[in-house]
């Protein structure tokens, strides 16, 4: 997550989808896996997705976070203004730098350990890396880590007793060669018992977000989900069948 993306159209879907999972009691924690890459500003359109603050067929689906999002898009877009605007009931936020340009590998750990920390009396974390899981093609000893989750991290939250979501950023493979790479995580052995769901958000470019679900919130996460898809909410998000 980086700061210029603040308040596009996929933070609308993703914090109206946690805005569904937080009315279920359970206490929602973020992970923004945020870093610093003002300079990719210039060659590519990232963060420019705003069109829908001017659609009610968005507006329609909350409007108190649509309304919001447009103030903070006509002000000052960043992580901590979607944290202090209070979208999501008793969340807990991680919005450390992920900065491993001009740091040691080493730190990656250390900040996975603040992060293990800082949410620890949370129920279900999401995490939120501008990519998506960790792709072969890119090394942990690469700079570009940064825009990924990795497995490990992902199993550190799951055995401390947390539900996991992560954004994975849809490729242009057709989904069901897309869809295999999940397979490895999901039969793996690194998250026993767990319940599996995906969600797809096909507004701006295609979005999809992976749950990893501890078996006693299994059936608070489905009917919130099901609850999403019986409203406003259907007409850009749908099920991912893994």
């Amino acid at each position: 997550m980086q700061d210029r993306y603040a308040g596009d159209v996929g933070d609308f879907g993703k914090l109206g989808l946690l805005r569904a999972v937080a009315k279920t009691g359970l206490r929602v924690g973020v992970n923004w896996y945020r870093t610093l890459r003002a300079n990719e500003c210039a060659i590519n359109q990232d963060g420019k997705h705003i069109a829908y603050l001017t659609d009610n067929a968005y507006g329609i689906c909350d409007p108190a976070l649509w309304q919001t999002l447009q103030q903070i898009v006509a002000t000052q877009r960043s992580v901590l203004a979607l944290e202090e605007a209070n979208l999501i009931p008793n969340a807990t936020y991680f919005h450390a730098l992920l900065d491993l340009k001009s740091t040691p590998q080493s730190a990656r750990a250390d900040w996975h350990r603040e992060a293990m920390l800082t949410l620890a009396d949370t129920d279900i974390v999401f995490c939120d890396p501008d990519n998506g899981l960790l792709v072969p093609s890119v090394k942990m000893s690469s700079h570009k880590s940064d825009k990924y989750v990795t497995v490990e991290e992902l199993h550190d939250y799951y055995a401390s007793g947390k539900s996991v979501v992560f954004y994975n950023h849809r490729s242009r493979q057709k989904e069901p060669v897309y869809l295999q790479r999940f397979q490895a995580l999901m039969n793996g052995g690194q998250f026993p018992h767990a319940k599996w769901m995906g969600l797809k958000f096909s507004r701006g470019t295609t979005r999809d977000y992976l749950f990893i679900v501890q078996p006693t919130h299994a059936e608070a996460l489905r009917r919130a989900v099901a609850e999403l898809l019986h409203s406003p909410w259907s007409r850009h998000f749908s099920m991912v069948s893994l």
